[in-house]
């Protein structure tokens, strides 16, 4: 009875073990996996998309950068940052984060090429493109210029 309960267990054990790496490579849960399970993302067995409302403030930095939140995350207390207008709705901008007024909360929004914020997010890297100075951050590309005599940034793409 021993050898039996010893050989179930070794079973189950073996297979706990090969699934776990399996998943965290396959990004779909697990305990090494940086993102979301899809029945998280996605609800219960890959049904409608399930939203998560949180009431968290953007996260402060960790070693002099700001951890960007997923586009799509939603927040129920107003992220703190400046207020940006741009096709006559406002967008709130936080260090590289846009957010929008969505329903009674906020959403993480990709920006939108031709938004001018007023200073560049921490952790930014400098491109050079044909003789012009571009700053990335996050993916988004922005291109300095000067707007009442103070120099700001234009959204100006995406890598």
């Amino acid at each position: 009875m021993k050898k039996m309960i010893f050989s179930i267990a070794i079973v189950l054990v073996s297979i706990g073990l090969t699934t776990t790496p399996a998943m965290a490579r396959t990004g779909r849960g697990g305990a090494m996996s940086h993102r979301p399970s899809i029945v998280e993302a996605r609800g219960p067995h890959h049904g409608p998309r399930v939203e998560k409302r949180m009431a968290v403030r953007p996260m402060a930095p960790v070693g002099g950068r700001h951890i960007a939140h997923p586009i799509g995350m939603r927040f129920n207390a107003r992220p703190a940052g400046v207020v940006l207008s741009f096709g006559g709705v406002n967008f709130i901008y936080n260090n590289g984060i846009f957010y929008s007024a969505i329903d009674r909360g906020f959403e993480v929004i990709r920006p939108r090429v031709g938004m001018i914020v007023p200073s560049l997010p921490v952790g930014h890297s400098v491109m050079m493109r044909n003789g012009a100075r571009y700053y990335v951050h996050n993916g988004v590309i922005y291109s300095p210029m000067h707007r009442g005599g103070t120099r700001v940034f234009r959204v100006a793409g995406f890598i």
